[in-house]
């Protein structure tokens, strides 16, 4: 018979399937889905005939997979959890986000692009309610684990397999300086002419001093650790008085530097220079299903209202997401 002239089998005999190989026996795979044991024997007939296959073996230490049923197993497993993950998804479509949670934030982000964006999502969403605090990546990655945060916005890489990560936009990084440098002279910039400059960092416990200083080594630049700031105002302030040059993300820019700050911003003309945003929660958490479409809708509000800073990210170019 060809394969498209069978009956296709259903979810529910997928499910039970599963539920057999996993209690190994008819009878108690029949009291936990609850139906009666003939009606599961005449489900897996009928699953078996579909897939003209033999899925179990029985024998006096109960039922056992067959050689083919452990192949299927493994997939057919993934498959009921890919479509559970539809339902979920169909399920909160039509529901209005509601509840508490608490979201944890980088401080090199949260205050320049939520300062618009919960604003956004309250008008949408009038009975969610968020509960905002900061901390550095890796004190949100731990949070996360401990449960002091239910999400988390966070850059890559991340250092925990553990949870769920989804895309949001990537950021780039300008040059910022102070007009009265000697750099401020030209219009266009290039790596070589970072050579033996003082570049000031945020400090080390953030992505962005890694960044940083990954790019200082490369082109000999002087990192400037002993004046490190653990906050882009006070990196402002010190360019702004010609202490050194600063990297800083485009959505700062944005927000907080205006043509009376005497400062000049530009691009290195031969690096590409950015940190992917992503948004992170616990994979089986209760409201995963929530936290799917609060990260879709930060997501396209941020992308509406930075659109000329931000830009799109595509997954698949990245292994860094689950």
């Amino acid at each position: 018979m060809d394969l498209k002239d069978r009956n296709k089998p259903s979810i529910r005999q997928l499910e039970y399937f599963v539920t057999i190989a996993l209690s190994s026996n008819f009878r108690k795979a029949a009291q936990i889905l609850n139906i009666s044991q003939p009606t599961l024997t005449s489900q897996i007939a009928v699953l078996e005939d579909s897939l003209q296959l033999k899925l179990f073996e029985r024998s006096r230490a109960g039922t056992l997979l067959s050689p083919a049923g452990r192949e299927l197993l493994p997939l057919v497993r993934q498959l009921l959890e890919q479509y559970q993950q539809v339902m979920d998804q169909a399920d909160s479509s039509h529901k209005e986000l509601s509840g508490t949670f608490k979201i944890g934030v980088s401080p090199t982000i949260g205050p320049y692009l939520f300062s618009k964006v919960l604003i956004e999502l309250h008008r949408r969403y009038p009975q969610l309610k968020l509960h905002v605090r900061e901390g550095v990546p890796q004190e949100l990655e731990q949070g996360l684990d401990r449960g002091d945060y239910d999400f988390i916005l966070t850059m890559l890489p991340m250092h925990s397999s553990e949870n769920r990560v989804r895309p949001l936009f990537i950021e780039p990084i300008f040059l910022v300086l102070s007009k009265d440098h000697p750099l401020a002279m030209q219009d266009e910039l290039s790596g070589k002419d970072l050579y033996h400059q003082d570049v000031l960092t945020m400090d080390e416990r953030h992505h962005l001093y890694r960044q940083i200083a990954t790019l200082c080594e490369r082109y000999a630049a002087h990192a400037q650790s002993r004046f490190a700031s653990n906050s882009l105002n006070t990196l402002k302030q010190m360019v702004i008085m010609n202490m050194g040059i600063a990297f800083m993300p485009g959505l700062y820019i944005h927000a907080r530097i205006a043509e009376e700050d005497q400062l000049k911003v530009l691009s290195l003309k031969d690096e590409k220079l950015n940190r992917t945003h992503v948004a992170s929660w616990r994979k089986n958490a209760p409201s995963r299903h929530l936290f799917q479409k609060i990260s879709y809708d930060i997501k396209t509000i941020a992308m509406e209202l930075f659109d000329d800073v931000l830009d799109e990210v595509n997954p698949e170019d990245n292994p860094d997401f689950k």
